[in-house]
């Protein structure tokens, strides 16, 4: 595996932890950029999405080994 591997699922994986610590964060973020024309999900669906996220970011991660 190279860096640049490595480097995108640090990427991807912070990106699913945002989801999972910081789920009102995300909440108000989608919303304001949808403009309040979408109805989110509550804190728990959020946090659940960013578990699944690094769930299978983990596992994309293990298979892809060369």
């Amino acid at each position: 595996m190279k860096l640049d591997d490595y480097i995108a699922f640090g990427v991807f994986f912070g990106f699913g932890f945002w989801f999972l610590l910081l789920p009102n964060s995300v909440i108000r973020f989608y919303t304001w950029f949808q403009k309040g024309r979408v109805q989110m999900p509550k804190t728990f669906g959020v946090r659940l999405v960013g578990a699944l996220w690094i769930v299978l970011m983990s596992v994309v991660m293990i298979f892809s080994k060369r």
